[in-house]
């Protein structure tokens, strides 16, 4: 009798998808092709296997095993990824299809970061020091989604020291080809700078949910100043809370990035390393969403 070991359904569900654009990606150069050298492994099948990893959180050795590789190669697949800019373009490419089919509808979008601290619990390379705030050494994740479908649309990795609010319009330029159809853009009292507000309403003609920070008296105990200042700064926001409480779904999709898909669980250290489980974990993620789409 042979025992064929089922496999869980997380499993299952990475094993349906294809990604050609891997293939094409990954094809040798004429220079690489005039060297030659051996065959190479099948680029979009280990990519597959790295995200049967990141679903899943088992090691390396264990994915190595099942693909029928060894785990050094898995290793240099990842690095090989991340260097050629790969997994950039397939999360573009999966925030294209989305916007083709739906998904991005852009009404409402909100951004946010999410601080993951070192697996070592120390300073690591690109960790760049300690975090008053977050009370540890860590890296950032600056997130840009559709508050409507959770979709994700523009991404920043960062040090754990980064300025969200300086990081913000950054973003939003990485997202403005989707942001035809803007209405808000929606963030926390973090985000409250001006410039912010002014690029929203002129570059995306939307308006920015941002709250105003609270005002002080005057040692005289006038208002009249804060309360100029504070006119001011409405203009081009909406402080509407039934539209900035849409805000919270990007701290959501944080909280299932992390239990779901095990965002700052890996046993890796370093920047590049970070960069490489956010860019496994969204593209998870966002392939949980299309399915969801699909089968609804």
């Amino acid at each position: 009798m042979i025992l064929v070991p089922k496999m869980p359904k997380k499993v299952q569900f990475v094993m349906q998808f294809s990604f050609p654009l891997v293939r094409t990606l990954s094809q040798k150069t004429k220079t690489e092709q005039f060297v030659g050298g051996r065959p190479r492994y099948d680029r979009e099948k280990l990519f597959g296997w790295l995200l049967i990893k990141k679903v899943t959180n088992w090691d390396y050795r264990t994915i190595a095993s099942m693909a029928g590789v060894s785990h050094p190669t898995l290793i240099r697949a990842n690095d090989f990824f991340l260097q050629k800019g790969i997994y950039d373009k397939i999360f573009v490419d999966l925030v294209k299809q989305a916007y083709k089919q739906g998904l991005i509808r852009g009404k409402y979008v909100a951004m946010d970061s999410s601080f993951v601290k070192t697996f070592s619990k120390k300073e690591e390379l690109g960790s760049e020091g300690w975090n008053d705030f977050k009370k540890g050494y860590g890296f950032k994740l600056h997130l840009l989604i559709d508050c409507e479908t959770k979709f994700p649309i523009a991404l920043l990795v960062t040090n754990g020291l980064a300025n969200d609010m300086t990081l913000a319009i950054p973003l939003l330029k990485k997202a403005r080809y989707w942001l035809k159809k803007c209405g808000y853009v929606l963030a926390d009292k973090g985000y409250d700078w001006g410039d912010i507000v002014n690029w929203v309403v002129k570059k995306l003609h939307a308006k920015a949910g941002i709250p105003i920070k609270k005002t002080y008296k005057g040692k005289d105990g006038n208002k009249g100043g804060n309360f100029l200042n504070w006119q001011l700064k409405a203009k081009g926001r909406t402080l509407k809370k039934n539209i900035y409480n849409k805000r919270t779904e990007v701290e959501r999709v944080f909280s299932r990035l992390k239990r779901t898909f095990h965002l700052g669980k890996e046993e890796t250290r370093g920047f590049l390393a970070f960069a490489k489980n956010v860019y496994l974990t969204l593209i998870c993620y966002m392939l949980k969403l299309f399915d969801i789409a699909i089968s609804a």
